[in-house]
């Protein structure tokens, strides 16, 4: 194992420098990898070319309290010795599901459903003709208690049927008379949407699914692959012989394991957790370094590299990959992680010989997101749960009221996690909450958000009446995107990359944009990817 740096060679104005691993990119995959390095012994360095690390997991301080802004949980999925649940374990850190149940916000349905439980007070019916269906207004629908990604486990149970109407769900009964094999063959379409229309129907698609997926994924479930947003749902269809029965298995497993839901956090804050890998990483030996971006990289000779890195300035926008400043240092090392953005990690691996990187990379939504923190006790019964997802403008036949809200989620962050309220109370009294509205959808322009129209469609969806008045602080996070869908084609194309990568020695590659969205997927990707440079015994 070579030192951290050369002798004498360890000031800012290095010009070259030897590393046992370089690690460049600080997000939660970055992080990931030089951790799983750092557990091995190797004394990696970090580059990363923004002011901060973590990427999409943030916290930041409201009305005194720090706060999740980006991605506050994370998807459980079947237990793995690198998965988020085993890192956090290893760092000292607890997991926790959500309190609350969360809640669908959609627009009525025909076909005989069951009006919806939970209707806010606030909510006032648009007009329509009296007697037509879209004279209804938009409710609130709990979620049904067992399905994963909006799938239900029983398409025939109540809460199912009060979702999307008695005719859907005796379309979506019809998955448990099918042949084992549609919609699992490897000829089928590989997207989610068309794998839950053809085993359950539209009804189950457009009012459980689609709206669920993007909140989740931020992305509509016709453009992502079932293999990886859903990783063994297929399979697990063809061997039980239903999708219905491959959602019951999932949640029965949830179930043993202690899970009471799909996902899950850090007891404190998701925040904690890129916290708690750096300080691990350069408690270890490693280092990180912010506004370094990389450059290129040349391979010198089979498992040896060379990465040139300099300072980095802002772009000419926030969501702009930052600009070099300054003269170059060249890092020398045996082993390299790209963990960095599509653009940058392409740009890096036009060094990289047999590496084709003509990819064609999918634009990812832009996202705003919101934290209110407010004085309401009209909230202290929490009338939406721990939050809700609202449908994408779907229409059930006969038309529907548009949606009386541009936000496509709400997240009442201190139901749902309980030490966001505790501390909230203490600073500010009883009666003050956190909310998180989210908006940006699939193909529209980047959303504008300001605080007048956040408190409106607050108002609407929680049934409270929320002024300006009310409230105590609040802050916007943009990510523009930052995020590609994982479209079967796009996954069959990052495969075939990470395949070309595969046969280079001492590199590797990793991120959201190879192992698929969500931290579930993005944390083990990064960890094996890492664990397959440790046995290198070059200097």
């Amino acid at each position: 194992m070579s030192a951290p740096a050369r002798p004498g060679r360890q000031g800012a104005q290095d010009r070259e420098q030897d590393w046992d691993a370089v690690v460049v990119g600080g997000g939660m995959a970055g992080l990931s990898a030089a951790w799983e390095l750092a557990r091995a012994g190797l004394r990696p360095l970090l580059v990363e070319a923004r002011g901060y690390t973590g990427g999409l997991v943030a916290g930041a301080s409201v009305a005194g309290v720090r706060i999740d802004l980006g991605a506050e949980g994370f998807a459980t999925r079947a237990d793995s010795p690198l998965g988020v649940t085993a890192t956090a374990r290893e760092l000292g850190l607890t997991t926790v599901s959500p309190s609350g149940r969360p809640h669908l916000f959609l627009p009525p349905v025909a076909g005989g459903a069951t009006p919806p439980r939970d209707v806010p007070t606030g909510t006032a019916p648009p007009t329509a003709d009296e007697g037509a269906p879209s004279a209804q207004p938009w409710g609130l629908h709990p979620f049904p208690a067992n399905a994963f990604l909006g799938i239900p486990a029983d398409p025939g149970s109540p809460d199912v049927v009060s979702v999307i109407g008695t005719e859907a769900a005796a379309l979506a009964a019809r998955d448990r008379d099918l042949p084992a094999f549609v919609g699992t063959r490897p000829q089928d379409p590989g997207d989610l949407a068309s794998f839950v229309r053809t085993r359950m129907g539209q009804g189950v698609l457009d009012r459980l699914v689609r709206p669920v997926v993007a909140g989740i994924h931020s992305a509509d479930p016709g453009v992502l692959a079932t293999d990886t947003v859903a990783p063994g749902l297929r399979e697990a269809t063809a061997r039980l012989g239903g999708l219905g029965a491959a959602v019951a298995e999932l949640v029965e497993h949830r179930r043993r394991s202690g899970r009471r839901g799909g996902d899950a956090t850090v007891e404190g804050g998701l925040f904690l957790l890129t916290d708690a890998l750096r300080h691990a990483i350069e408690a270890a030996g490693g280092r990180t370094e912010t506004r370094t971006g990389a450059q290129w990289l040349r391979q010198e000779a089979p498992g040896r590299w060379t990465l040139a890195v300099s300072d980095t300035q802002r772009g000419p926008s926030p969501s702009d990959e930052p600009t070099p400043v300054g003269p170059q240092r060249l890092l020398r090392t045996a082993r390299v992680v790209l963990a960095c953005s599509p653009g940058a990690a392409l740009r890096l691996l036009e060094g990289a010989p047999g590496v084709d990187t003509d990819v064609e990379v999918p634009c990812g939504t832009s996202l705003a997101r919101l934290v209110l923190v407010v004085r309401a006790p009209g909230l202290d019964d929490a009338p939406t749960g721990s939050g809700l997802l609202v449908a994408p403008g779907a229409e059930p036949p006969g038309g529907s009221p548009s949606c009386p809200v541009r936000a496509k989620a709400l997240s009442h962050l201190s139901a749902k996690w309980p030490w966001v309220g505790r501390q909230l109370r203490e600073r500010h009294g009883p009666g003050t909450h956190a909310l998180r509205l989210s908006y940006g959808r699939p193909g529209r322009p980047r959303p504008e958000v300001d605080l007048e129209d956040a408190l409106e469609d607050a108002s609407t969806l929680t049934g409270t009446r929320l002024d300006p008045s009310a409230v105590l602080d609040h802050v916007l996070a943009r990510w523009d995107g930052t995020l590609p869908p994982p479209t079967p084609t796009y996954r069959r194309r990052t495969a075939r990359l990470e395949e070309e990568v595969a046969r280079l020695e001492g590199l590797v590659v990793t991120g959201a944009w190879v192992a698929g969205t969500g931290i579930a997927a993005i944390v083990p990707h990064a960890r094996a990817a890492a664990g397959r440079l440790v046995p290198l015994n070059r200097t």
